[in-house]
């Protein structure tokens, strides 16, 4: 496990950067889980710079979405593929051949998840997963409960998910989304995981306590050989 504690958001953004940059110039064609969400925004920003000051350089990256909403509507700007695309997938010319994605729209969400899986186990396993972290600790959609999913899945929301500020901006009910399960993470080479935002100290001081438990998915992961955590002072107020 690596710990970085960051000044603040800007600080944090550029490491995760950093680190994601010397990985893509020593393997280019790796496999990147990209993640959704306001964590990783400002990491997607410098990649976006990087690809405008050097064409090319993410040329042969291939990108797999991390997990999906299921029953938004098609106009929908809530979907995890609406946010990914916006800021990364489009500025980057990522390919539909080097783009793995959950749909959104999809009629059998179960038949979806087995779907990406099969892809995992063809194209995989994943170079660098990229992670935000819940107010509760989930992982992805991986929620807090008795014992998590190994595989890609469909996830039952919890209440504190459903409740969040982001949930409501919706406009419709949500109960389900589809996701890798933390085998798909653990398989991963690299870990970056972003605890950033207001409402995050509770879970953070449970995970600096180093204790492992599936009430708090995040802390599985000092179990990974390979993780870097980032945390920004906004996360611990």
């Amino acid at each position: 496990m690596n710990l970085h504690y960051c000044k603040n958001y800007e600080e944090m953004s550029q490491l995760g950067a950093e680190l994601v940059l010397s990985e893509v110039e020593n393997n280019p064609d790796l496999l990147f889980c990209v993640a959704s969400g306001n964590s990783p925004s400002g990491l997607y920003q410098r990649m976006v710079q990087k690809h405008q000051e050097s064409h090319g350089f993410f040329d042969w990256m291939r990108v797999i979405k991390l997990d999906e909403w299921v029953g938004l509507p098609v106009d929908s700007t809530f979907t995890s593929e609406y946010d990914v695309q916006e800021k990364l997938v489009k500025k980057l010319g990522i390919e539909a051949d080097r783009y793995i994605s959950f749909d959104a729209h999809t009629k059998d969400p179960q038949k979806e998840c087995d779907r990406i899986q099969d892809e995992l186990e063809q194209s995989g396993p994943i170079d660098i997963c990229i992670l935000g972290v819940g107010i509760n600790g989930h992982l992805a959609l991986n929620e807090p409960a008795d014992h998590l999913q190994t595989y890609c899945h469909i996830a039952e929301l919890s209440e504190t998910t459903l409740s969040s500020g982001m949930i409501e901006k919706v406009g419709i009910p949500l109960s389900q989304g589809m996701t890798m399960g933390m085998g798909n993470i653990f398989e991963s080479k690299k870990i970056i995981v972003f605890f950033t935002g207001k409402g995050k100290k509770p879970a953070l001081e449970k995970f600096l306590t180093k204790e492992i438990s599936s009430q708090l998915p995040v802390s599985m992961l000092w179990l990974h050989p390979n993780t870097h955590v980032i945390i920004d002072e906004e996360s611990m107020k």
